[in-house]
């Protein structure tokens, strides 16, 4: 992949939406920012995996940075977490700072949400990685329930239409589960899972968590809370 524009000098002030390492090059951080334009618009960025140790332990989910220094390439068109056509990429010469607090008014949720139909055409192609909300019906676990197995969370939602998908997470992303599920104190009635990737296998349609997938339970997001609030809940897209 060629960059469009290598060393942009311009400064931008991006909200960092989410960080996480990459499980799909294992050589880059990737994460999407929220950047500050007149448009605000979801850019995904990455860092090659000789500056991610560098870079990883200076950035933190729900910051605002001005950033300067970056190269800006095509979108990759494999597993990605936004719509936008280019992505920012770190390099040496990249400069950031966290600012304390912005006059401008940057949104602090992105879901990319997609009907069921749009997730079956998107399993095994690895193009991207939608979110999902639904209703929990039930959660099965190899680490509570004494099943077979590496440890796996799998989460039955209702999405919109009566369907339901099941979402599995896997080995820490499952700890991770468990441990929020803990905290909470009793079972969530809506849970909304991020960057999960599609899989048909043996003809059933599997949502796999991803390095990029976070859990959040009812009201703990504005549209969760839209959706636990409401009596007869269906997911509007």
């Amino acid at each position: 992949m060629q960059p469009i524009l290598t060393s942009c000098p311009s400064r931008l002030g991006p909200y960092l939406l989410n960080c996480s390492d990459s499980d799909h090059t294992m050589s880059s951080l990737s994460w999407p920012i929220q950047a500050n334009s007149s448009l605000s618009t979801l850019v995904q960025g990455t860092v090659p995996a000789a500056l991610s140790l560098t870079f990883r332990e200076r950035l933190s989910e729900g910051s605002i940075y001005t950033l300067s220094g970056f190269d800006v390439t095509r979108s990759s068109p494999k597993y990605r977490l936004s719509d936008g056509p280019i992505a920012i990429r770190f390099n040496e010469g990249t400069a950031f700072e966290k600012l304390p607090t912005t006059t401008k008014v940057l949104p602090t949720e992105h879901f990319r949400f997609q009907p069921y139909d749009h997730i079956l055409e998107l399993a095994n192609t690895g193009k991207q990685l939608p979110d999902v909300m639904g209703e929990l019906r039930a959660i099965r676990s190899t680490i509570t329930d004494s099943l077979p197995g590496p440890p796996r969370v799998m989460l039955t939602l209702r999405m919109e239409g009566d369907v339901n998908v099941v979402v599995s997470v896997f080995d820490s992303l499952a700890f991770a589960f468990h441990s929020k599920l803990d905290g909470y104190g009793r079972k969530p009635r809506i849970v909304l899972v991020t960057g999960i990737n599609p899989k048909i296998f043996s003809g059933k349609l599997y949502l796999n968590g991803t390095s990029a997938t976070r859990v959040f339970f009812d009201c703990e997001i504005a549209v969760g809370k839209i959706a636990f609030e409401r009596q007869d809940f269906k997911l509007v897209i």
